[in-house]
């Protein structure tokens, strides 16, 4: 799996800087953390520049911060994940709209994007979505151990660095690294289980009880 986190920081600021002020600024931050990747690959699974997708990014969190205080996502429904890729379909259509692009869009895609459905192929879904648990997964595993512990198994193990280098670089013996591996391993294996599940069932964790969603 790889690593790899959505980096537009200022995108991120402008975003954050709606709920700066509010009691949930702090789970704000945590959920745009959380899907804005998702959110970016899937734009440009559809063709968007990045410059664009940045824009999309910036729709979807917006349209999602202008609703928050009174929205709560509704189960019943099925999962977020749906509830959210049915906002990527909006606002990608929108944008092409406002670009007068939106003959670029065939037939088969106007009707998946107005029926919610997924923007790009099940299986790309699937990866991202399970890439975004990965990466949240790794933030909460950095903030709970060593610094040089979590260094030396990213770089063992996610970004494929040699053994040898990375004893080199921390000064540790193989079987520190060894250890390391196998004990952050089976420690994310549980985190990215319990995240998936809070994704799918769209646990925000802000301050103030929302209303039925539809409200």
């Amino acid at each position: 799996m790889t690593y790899r986190s959505y980096h537009n920081d200022t995108t991120r600021s402008s975003v954050l800087a709606a709920v700066k002020d509010t009691d949930d600024a702090a789970a704000w931050a945590r959920f745009f953390d959380l899907y804005a990747g998702f959110v970016f690959a899937i734009a440009r699974s559809k063709g968007l520049t990045s410059e664009d997708a940045d824009d999309i990014v910036q729709g979807v969190f917006s349209e999602l911060a202008r609703k928050m205080p009174t929205f709560e996502y509704d189960r019943t429904k099925g999962k977020f994940r749906s509830y959210l890729l049915g906002l990527i379909n909006w606002r990608i259509l929108d944008k092409l709209k406002a670009d007068k692009r939106e003959s670029e869009l065939n037939a088969a895609y106007c009707e998946e994007a107005k029926s919610a459905a997924p923007v790009a192929e099940a299986a790309f879904i699937d990866q991202e979505w399970q890439n975004a648990a990965f990466n949240e997964a790794l933030r909460r595993l950095q903030a709970e151990v060593r610094p040089d512990h979590f260094a030396a198994f990213v770089e063992s193990t996610v970004e494929g660095i040699d053994t040898e280098t990375v004893m080199r670089l921390h000064g540790m013996t193989r079987d520190n690294i060894y250890q390391i591996r196998a004990r952050f391993t089976a420690k994310l294996k549980t985190l990215v289980a319990t995240i998936r599940t809070e994704m799918d069932e769209g646990r925000f964790g802000f301050a103030k009880p929302p209303a039925p969603c539809g409200d």
